[in-house]
């Protein structure tokens, strides 16, 4: 048998698409596959759990499905955050972010849940933010506190078009944040936080090209998505078969202690746990989540499960962590 790590990248390459054609092409069957052999149970511990350190956003984005979330907003506190991150290290979880929806940095607290997470032991600490509060105080927290990457969402098509859809925000100042993000972490003589800069899509302009070639020079990541259907705020149905790695290798943790199915249930309408009365451990494995996974695997899961198009972006491949 050929060792797959001799071979040329671009021949791994081929070969990963191929085995990603054909799962994809007998999702069904893979479905079947993973309920006949007891797989709503999850064999291993999330990779990682999101722990929403707020809900509330000081803007207001077009495409964010904010304008739908009825549920209370707030901020998590440092006792329950502490339980959460004390409990993550106890199972040997290595990855946490801090944040779901809402402004990460509106929480005056950010940069102590960073510094408390990584002085017991979580190996990696990221998360996404708007940038428009990444002051020099807040930026120098960040990176004495030891974040090891930070996402800033930002339009590549220039100030118009930013104004224009992230309503309420200033291009030039999230740019000048990031500027002196990026000289900050210069002066203390790290690379970390890894600086993650993401836009979604608009048309591919001029513009758009520009600022890829300007920032591939200097941020760490440039990361381009397209506009997707956040749990039905798009289209109500998906044509997504394959079954999605969230409910398997994620846990997310709402700023209030209620676990809700992933990252796409923005309103917390599937909670599957509390954990200001249970543990991680009680509720990963629990009736509740072991049903989910069922019916996500039997007919699409719940209605959040059946118009997300989120699994398009993943690779199939995942499931191999099943076994």
């Amino acid at each position: 048998m050929t060792d797959a790590s001799r071979m040329p990248p671009s021949v791994r390459a081929r070969a990963r698409a191929l085995v990603e054609r054909l799962l994809s092409r007998h999702a069904k069957r893979v479905r079947r596959f993973l309920l006949a052999t007891g797989r709503d149970r999850a064999p291993r511990w999330p990779e990682i759990v999101q722990i929403e350190s707020t809900n509330i956003c000081n803007a207001k984005c077009v495409f964010c499905p904010r304008d739908d979330m009825a549920r209370k907003q707030g901020i998590m506190d440092m006792a329950l955050f502490k339980r959460v991150a004390d409990e993550c290290v106890a199972l040997g979880i290595g990855t946490i972010r801090l944040h779901n929806y809402g402004e990460a940095f509106v929480d005056r607290q950010l940069v102590e849940k960073v510094r408390y997470a990584k002085s017991i032991g979580i190996r990696e600490v990221g998360l996404i933010s708007n940038g428009s509060l990444v002051n020099e105080a807040a930026a120098r927290g960040i990176i004495e506190a030891g974040l090891d990457a930070i996402n800033i969402s930002v339009d590549a098509a220039g100030k118009e078009v930013f104004e224009r859809t992230r309503v309420g925000l200033k291009y030039d100042k999230v740019i000048e944040n990031i500027e002196r993000l990026l000289r900050l972490r210069e002066e203390a003589g790290t690379r970390r936080p890894k600086l993650i800069l993401s836009f979604v899509r608009q048309d591919n302009s001029a513009e758009e090209q520009e600022f890829i070639a300007h920032w591939s020079r200097r941020a760490d990541k440039i990361h381009i998505t397209d506009l997707h259907n956040w749990a039905g705020t798009l289209n109500r149905e998906s044509d997504v078969n394959y079954p999605c790695y969230r409910p398997w290798l994620t846990f997310t943790v709402l700023w209030d202690g209620r676990v809700s199915l992933c990252c796409a249930d923005f309103d917390g309408r599937e909670v599957l746990g509390d954990l200001r009365t249970h543990s991680i451990a009680e509720i990963w494995n629990s009736e509740r989540y072991r049903q989910v996974r069922r019916d996500h695997l039997d007919h699409g899961g719940p209605s959040i499960c059946q118009s997300c198009d989120l699994p398009k972006k993943d690779s199939p491949l995942w499931v191999q962590k099943l076994f």
